[in-house]
């Protein structure tokens, strides 16, 4: 899952990629950092080829592209051999290459994923390389923590800010007045206006609340409760605590009991793409800032002609008034197997430094300038009458914003994932209660987590 993984007009999307093509990112890096990142392979005149492995949906981007041009030039003894995987093919794919030993020098990850990684051995510490392109991990990225042991296996790219986006189009037609820009809704009211606008009698169903078949649209309510506990003290599974039960009932109310969401058997059954939102035919939705990235590659395909705004991610009545934020980090990160990470760490300075301001997201490299990236984005959603101010605030400018997980990282993460999803829509369905699916899953990945560290 793209956690893959947000904005807006068709008008704004294009801005965001002709943004890119004018090379936003080009002179955003510190270029004292640059110039000596520069000095290993390419000073020695010898020729190094990176295998870098990353989902499709960036790594086939007009961006992606722009910024690997512009790397070859400035890097010609660095090559970069891309190796493009759909995101729902991605972790199998990383799992072989890695574990059979296949050169892989730079890999891409949300959160889940890299710990995955992790906690399989597949990754090595990139401390000492960092160094060595000019990078400190323990101040470069704010107040980043090291992974395990002390020490430092990800390259943070950008923490992703969610929020929520409306079609205005659909308040309107429902006469229901648009949500604050400051303060946010809390889950109850976003339950009770999903079901105001909802309408299932007209030519085309128009749904209230549009959500993706990924964990944090189940749980992350419950996260916010109990700030993100997804673990006992004794590191075993806590999906079954009481926050996380509130936070299944309240998708079920909506879904089954407001009839405000698709169905999860008709989602499921077809295919619902997680960009199916911007087609115009639901009222709400909590996305991440890459929404609108991810959207801006497929504009031809959702053209639409309805504004977008955006609002605070709903908040439980206990934290109403509160600006908070699913926080996962994502990430780049150098495979035990690569022989070049000196190398690798250069690509990954310059993806994050350049690439990532490219794609209109804020990366989280404190060496890049990021004076002018609240404007130009505002500038780029002025046709949805977004504001500066908005922007700043949703978009990574709220010093004051509360973070909690979004997802669970430690023990087994990617099979506490895989085994919650598989299992949890036996619960939408009513084949099963809450209980009993949400103890399913503790006894599954409690399961995994021993297998886990008994290797």
């Amino acid at each position: 899952m793209i956690k893959k993984w947000g904005l807006l007009a068709v008008a704004a999307m294009l801005l965001f990629t002709l943004a890119a093509c004018g090379g936003k990112g080009n002179n955003s890096v510190n270029s004292d950092a640059s110039s000596q990142a520069s000095s290993s392979a390419a000073a020695s005149g010898e020729t190094v080829t990176l295998k870098f492995l990353n989902i499709s949906e960036y790594m086939d981007s007009v961006e992606f592209k722009a910024f690997l041009d512009r790397f070859q030039v400035k890097y010609p003894n660095i090559k970069v051999d891309p190796i493009s995987v759909p995101h729902e093919q991605y972790i199998n794919k990383r799992n072989i290459m890695l574990a059979s030993g296949e050169q892989v020098d730079l890999l891409w990850g949300n959160g889940v994923e890299q710990f995955d990684a992790i906690n399989k051995g597949f990754l090595m510490a990139i401390d000492e390389a960092a160094k060595e392109v000019d990078v400190d991990m323990t101040k470069d990225f704010g107040d980043f923590k090291p992974d395990k042991d002390g020490k430092y296996y990800r390259f943070p790219i950008q923490q992703n800010n969610w929020m929520l986006y409306y079609n205005k189009k659909v308040f309107d037609d429902a006469k229901v007045p648009y949500p604050d820009e400051k303060v946010p809704m809390t889950w109850d009211e976003v339950a009770e206006v999903a079901q105001k606008i909802t309408n299932l009698n007209g030519k085309e169903k128009v749904y209230g609340m549009f959500y993706n078949n990924w964990g944090m649209y189940f749980y992350g309510y419950g996260s916010q409760l109990n700030n993100g506990k997804f673990y006992t003290d004794d590191g075993k599974v806590n999906i079954n605590a009481p926050e996380f039960v509130r936070s299944l009932e309240w998708m079920n109310d909506v879904m089954n009991v407001k009839k405000a969401a698709m169905p999860i058997a008709e989602f499921i059954q077809n295919n619902t793409d997680f960009l199916s939102y911007w087609n115009g035919n639901y009222g709400m939705v909590v996305g991440a800032q890459w929404y609108a990235q991810l959207a801006a590659t497929k504009k031809d395909k959702f053209p639409r002609d309805w504004k977008t705004g955006i609002a605070p991610m709903p908040v439980p009545s206990e934290m109403a008034g509160k600006h908070m934020n699913w926080s996962s980090i994502d990430s780049l990160a150098v495979p035990k197997n690569s022989t070049h990470a000196k190398e690798a760490l250069i690509l990954a300075k310059e993806y994050v430094s350049d690439y990532t301001l490219s794609t209109g997201a804020l990366p989280m490299y404190t060496k890049v300038a990021k004076d002018n990236y609240f404007e130009e984005l505002a500038s780029a959603l002025k046709d949805d009458d977004i504001t500066l101010e908005q922007v700043t605030y949703l978009f990574g400018g709220d010093p004051a914003v509360i973070n909690v997980e979004e997802k669970p990282v430690l023990g087994a993460p990617q099979e506490y994932e895989s085994t919650f999803l598989d299992i949890i829509s036996q619960y939408y369905t009513g084949a099963k209660k809450v209980d009993e699916v949400l103890n399913e899953v503790k006894v599954k990945v409690d399961a995994a987590i021993e297998e886990q560290q008994k290797n």
